[in-house]
């Protein structure tokens, strides 16, 4: 059982989250994500379960009561169906689907209450009957993976490339327009980078491409940054894109999409800081999200017809640096007292405002490139050597799928020479 404290307004959230699973037909409802959102704050997992499967039973068995004592709820068949192939059929078959993809991510950092919200939409969307699972859960997983995002490929004269259907992905939803942040650990970071966005000046978010009042989703890409591929081989960081694929019917791209490996730098400089205040780190790990946000969007542009083709990047980088400069000045000027003072000490140390919190990130970013490209090269020398486990072992130690094939193919061809040497071959 489920030691929740139950108010009035968590009655609601309740009754809210189970309305809509019992009569909707899956259409985007921003209350029920955030009623959602509430009741994974309230809800403490029992171990060793996680959060997400805590919640979801706990909402049956506040149904099962429902179903017996409110009349709106006396024929919850939907909804019953609906939680019960969510906890037990389409969120373990999202993990099976991406299991080369998201092998390194934990179900608790891609479950979160948003998440989990637009899976239930999924599903919904997907129609009765309701014991036809392997249809509802292929169906819901199919419209969940929606973000390939930057992908360069060849382009043939008689041939259209398009991705495989396992690139595709779900990002993981940190905040959706009317329903908040999601609760977790980056709930801080994220609701204090919307907050300074909202406050900076109306020129220099022109000048990013950056309109909130079109923007309806803030989601992280949940597969690995992959530091040796072709496409991220630049000087500067991939930190995140408007999703080239979401496109209201304004023309205007609707959802952002940052990297978890930038997330992830600035979240590590909360604990690798002891001695300042924490207030403090979490503002300056947000004006860094910020800043990264409106130097990608500057990229992307507002829409399809932000950028013609004879814009390049080295024709964006000035002006995009121009206007992340001013942002971070604008807002250093902002923040008096104490933190002022030491912010404004460290501009002048480290010749850029907010100077500890970017360089951080950027030499986070470095240690982690460096690490996997170590572990990469130790795994190929080992599978050449002849020592499969070695190889292995080095290579899922790198999150990212094509390390692993990479080993797995040295391995296979090292096993296949030696095999022919010691003549086993039939």
């Amino acid at each position: 059982m489920h030691e929740w404290a139950m108010s009035i307004g968590d009655e609601r959230a309740y009754e809210q989250i189970l309305g809509y699973l019992n009569f909707s037909s899956g259409a985007p409802d921003p209350r029920f994500l955030s009623s959602l959102d509430h009741i994974f704050e309230l809800a403490t997992p029992v171990a060793p379960a996680p959060l997400w499967r805590s919640v979801l039973e706990g909402l049956e068995q506040r149904l099962s009561h429902l179903s017996q004592h409110a009349a709106a709820f006396r024929d919850a068949t939907q909804a019953a169906a609906v939680l019960r192939l969510v906890r037990e059929v389409v969120l373990p078959g999202y993990v099976t689907f991406h299991q080369d993809l998201l092998f390194h991510q934990p179900d608790t950092a891609l479950f979160n209450s948003l998440f989990v919200g637009r899976v239930c939409e999924a599903v919904l969307r997907q129609g009765g009957p309701w014991d036809d699972a392997s249809r509802i859960a292929s169906g819901a997983i199919q419209t969940l993976n929606d973000y390939v995002g930057h992908r360069p490929v060849a382009t043939l004269e008689n041939r259209r490339i398009e991705p495989y259907p396992h690139e595709w992905v779900r990002p993981v939803p940190l905040w959706i327009a009317g329903a908040g942040v999601a609760y977790g650990p980056y709930r801080q970071v994220v609701q204090q980078a919307l907050r300074l966005l909202a406050e900076t000046d109306e020129e220099i978010l022109r000048a990013a491409y950056y309109d909130r009042d079109e923007l309806e989703e803030i989601a992280f890409d949940p597969r690995a940054y992959d530091f040796d591929h072709p496409a991220n081989k630049r000087p500067n960081y991939h930190f995140g894109q408007l999703d080239p694929h979401q496109i209201n019917n304004r023309g205007f791209y609707t959802r952002y999409v940052v990297r978890q490996i930038t997330l992830d730098a600035l979240m590590s400089r909360l604990s690798s800081e002891p001695r300042l205040p924490q207030d403090q780190l979490v503002l300056e790990a947000a004006a860094v999200l910020a800043g990264t946000i409106i130097m990608s969007t500057g990229i992307s542009g507002t829409g399809p017809d932000t950028h013609d083709s004879s814009v390049n990047l080295a024709a964006l980088l000035p002006r995009i640096a121009a206007y992340r400069d001013a942002f971070y000045e604008h807002l250093l000027g902002r923040i008096g007292g104490a933190h002022g003072a030491r912010l404004a000490r460290e501009a002048r140390q480290r010749h850029q405002p907010f100077g500890g919190a970017r360089q951080h990130l950027n030499a986070a970013l470095a240690r982690w490139r460096a690490a996997q490209l170590e572990h990469v090269h130790l795994a190929a020398i080992f599978a050449r050597m002849g020592f499969p486990e070695a190889a292995a072992a080095q290579a899922d130690v790198v999150p990212a799928a094509s390390a692993r094939m990479l080993c797995q193919i040295d391995c296979r061809l090292t096993e296949g020479g030696l095999a022919v040497q010691q003549g086993d071959l039939e």
